[in-house]
């Protein structure tokens, strides 16, 4: 048997394509094709409300006209909201978009995760995102709940879930998340959050501990342990020269660059490499701004 959240996926999914097409759609005929009660229609159109919809005598339609004209402005800031200004670096007209029928751009071999099999937990992460529902869903066997969703981040071709988890953001892999379920109750997306998940990688905020190894020259090596400068520090190897091989266990990478910057060029970070590769973009962009100087 399908679950609750399925049958709603799979419903929201049908009545958004029938008005999409342009059908009028009524409540009454609604009910007995899904076999619900009216108020779960109800509901249904209430998590659709951010969409041009008209309502008469029981009858739900969306204004085309309103569509049409708002078309144009919306795709410009569509590209820009979804961060694709760099990848399609023109003002969209939106005739432009195909010619004779035939679509103006076409894309190849971009490296993305295959979503096909997410189909229904997007399209509930959708409407939670949209109408600011609260979810809980199961991550890695652990079960999460009053959980606050953000937005869904394509972050170098990997598909994530931001959102705020006990009063911190997080990022959780699409993939691993199952189980999902829409609360009743709602949460205020606060501006600051939503400049946080722009200014930041979603590799920087997963809900897991991340373990970074890094080696340590042998002159500040003490240091690192005397002043317990990261979390959780363990010496994994003693090098020849001196220097020490140390690993931390860290909930949020971000949370470690400044220390790490402030002891270059006496330490490496030999991994994650993501953190190795900010961390030189941090320095050349700081000789950058010294040769403007």
């Amino acid at each position: 048997m399908k679950s609750k959240n399925e049958k709603l996926a799979k419903r929201l999914g049908t009545i958004l394509a029938r008005l999409n097409a342009g059908e009028r759609l009524y409540l009454k005929n609604l009910e007995a094709e899904f076999n619900v009660h009216e108020r779960t229609i109800w509901r249904d159109f209430e998590r659709l409300s951010y969409l041009p919809l008209r309502c008469e005598d029981g009858c739900y339609f969306l204004d085309m006209s309103s569509v049409r004209q708002q078309s144009s402005n919306n795709m410009n800031k569509l590209i820009q909201n979804i961060g694709l200004e760099s990848f399609i670096p023109i003002k969209l007209n939106m005739n432009n978009w195909q010619t004779n029928n035939v679509p103006t751009f076409l894309f190849k071999n971009v490296r993305i995760e295959d979503v096909s099999s997410f189909t229904d937990l997007f399209d509930l992460l959708t409407n939670a995102i949209s109408a600011q529902y609260q979810i809980s869903f199961t991550y890695k066997d652990k079960k999460l709940a009053q959980v606050e969703p953000y937005r869904l981040v394509n972050d170098r071709g990997i598909w994530y879930l931001a959102a705020v988890y006990q009063g911190n953001l997080h990022s959780f892999r699409i993939a691993y998340i199952s189980q999902l379920q829409l609360s009743d109750d709602k949460y205020k997306p606060q501006a600051k959050v939503q400049e946080e998940i722009i200014r930041q990688g979603m590799q920087w905020l997963a809900i897991d501990k991340s373990d970074v190894l890094i080696q340590v020259d042998a002159d500040v090596a003490p240091r690192f342990f005397e002043g317990k400068l990261l979390p959780n520090i363990q010496i994994l190897k003693e090098m020849d020269d001196g220097s020490l091989l140390i690993s931390s266990q860290v909930t949020r990478l971000y949370d470690v660059m400044p220390i790490l910057k402030a002891w270059m060029p006496y330490v490496e970070v030999l991994s994650p490499i993501s953190l190795k590769q900010e961390l030189i973009r941090d320095l050349y962009a700081s000789l950058e701004r010294t040769k403007m100087m």
